[in-house]
């Protein structure tokens, strides 16, 4: 992936270039480059390299992204459960992945900012839990989508924790070409 002049990656040109499971392929290898070279401070930086694509499909009418992620004890709380701070962080930076299945310019390309983030938390994940994380689109539009998180334990099926993520296009407009 190539960098503009501050150092960020490009994503007018490589990313949107890339389709389908190659495309959030690419993101996730860029987060997991920068953790590991400690390029910033950023708390998620812990994720890496428990959190892994499975699948990816953006087949209509609901693209969607699956990640399976171990818990690890800097992901947990005082019993030893993940945290609900870690839970919705990863609905966060999971579901916000599958805009980049319909991502183009003008469209989704920088992923939007978070809107609102509603976590319920059914049941517990110990330390050392599998999960698999499954997020589709339900709507997006030119302005405002809405996703959705499934947390599941991979070993059984039980379902952990869902939530619904609303997102807002923060895009700059395309210029027109005459």
């Amino acid at each position: 992936m190539s960098k503009d002049k501050g150092g960020a990656w490009d994503h007018s040109q490589d990313y949107l270039a890339l389709k389908g499971e190659e495309r959030v392929r690419a993101l996730i290898e860029i987060f997991a480059q920068k953790a590991a070279n400690k390029e910033d401070e950023e708390w998620t930086n812990s994720f890496f390299p428990n959190l892994k694509l499975v699948s990816a499909s953006d087949s209509q009418p609901h693209p969607s992204v699956v990640f399976s992620f171990t818990v690890e004890p800097q992901h947990c709380n005082r019993l030893n459960n993940l945290h609900g701070g870690c839970t919705a962080t990863l609905f966060d930076y999971c579901t916000s992945t599958a805009t980049a299945l319909v991502a183009k310019p003008g469209f989704w390309q920088y992923l939007g900012v978070s809107r609102t983030l509603n976590t319920t938390y059914l049941r517990p994940a110990p330390v050392g839990t599998e999960v698999l994380i499954e997020c589709d689109i339900l709507q997006i539009g030119a302005k405002i989508a809405t996703l959705r998180g499934v947390m599941k334990r991979k070993d059984n099926g039980a379902v952990l924790a869902v939530c619904e993520h609303g997102k807002v296009n923060i895009d700059p407009p395309v210029k027109a070409k005459l």
